[in-house]
C-alpha cells in the first residue's frame, strides 16, 4: 500500500511538471502570436484568417458530431477535414476570410477584457460582425486596428505575469501602448490599398 502511495505521489509530481512546462510554451507561444498580430497584422491576414477559419471549422464541426456520435475520434477526423474545408475557403476568399477574422479577434478580446460572461459573449459577438462588417468597407484601416489592439492587449496578459505584474491597470496600459506601436508600425510598413 505505501510504494503505491509513493507511485501515486511520483506520478502527481511528474504531470504536474509537465503541465507547468506545457503552460510555458503555451504562454510563450500565445506571446509570440500576439506580438506578431500587433505588429504584423496586416501583413499576415490571410495566414491568421485560414487559423481562424480551421478553428472556427474544427469546433463546430466536433461539437455537432459528438452531439450525433458520441466518438471523439471520428468527431475529431471530422472536426479536422470541416476546419480544413473551412480555413481553405477563408484562405482563398480573402473578403469571407476577413470577415471571420475581424469576428474572432473582437469576439475574444471582449471575452478577455469583460469580466461577466454573458454580456462578453454577447457584446463580443455583436461587435465582432459590425467590425467584421465595417472591414468589408475599410479593409486596411480596420484589420490593422483590430490586429494591432487585439494583439497588443492579449500579449500583455500573456507577459505581464511572467514578470510578475497580474494587475489589470498595468496590462490595459501596457497592452494599449502596445496596440498603439502597432498601429503606426503598421500603418508604416504598409501600402494603401
Amino acid at each position: 500500500m505505501g510504494n503505491l502511495m509513493v507511485l501515486e505521489a511520483t506520478l502527481q509530481d511528474s504531470l504536474r511538471g509537465i503541465l507547468g512546462d506545457a503552460a510555458a510554451v503555451l504562454v510563450v507561444f500565445g506571446a509570440v502570436f500576439s506580438l506578431l498580430n500587433c505588429f504584423l497584422g496586416y501583413r499576415l491576414v490571410k495566414l491568421w484568417s485560414a487559423l481562424c477559419g480551421f478553428a472556427v471549422g474544427w469546433v463546430a464541426a466536433f461539437a455537432v458530431s459528438m452531439h450525433f456520435l458520441a466518438n471523439a475520434g471520428v468527431s475529431a477526423v471530422i472536426g479536422i477535414a470541416a476546419g480544413l474545408l473551412l480555413g481553405g475557403i477563408a484562405f482563398f476568399l480573402y473578403k469571407a476570410g476577413v470577415f471571420v477574422l475581424c469576428v474572432f479577434l473582437v469576439f475574444f478580446l471582449c471575452v478577455g477584457l469583460i469580466p461577466i460572461q454573458w454580456l462578453a459573449i454577447v457584446l463580443g459577438l455583436a461587435l465582432g460582425i459590425a467590425v467584421g462588417v465595417l472591414a468589408m468597407k475599410f479593409m486596411r484601416e480596420v484589420l490593422i486596428f483590430t490586429t494591432a489592439i487585439s494583439g497588443g492587449m492579449n500579449a500583455a496578459n500573456a507577459l505581464l505575469p511572467v514578470f510578475g505584474l497580474q494587475n489589470a491597470a498595468a496590462a490595459l496600459i501596457v497592452g494599449l501602448a502596445l496596440a498603439v506601436l502597432g498601429i503606426v508600425v503598421q500603418w508604416k510598413t504598409t501600402a494603401k490599398a
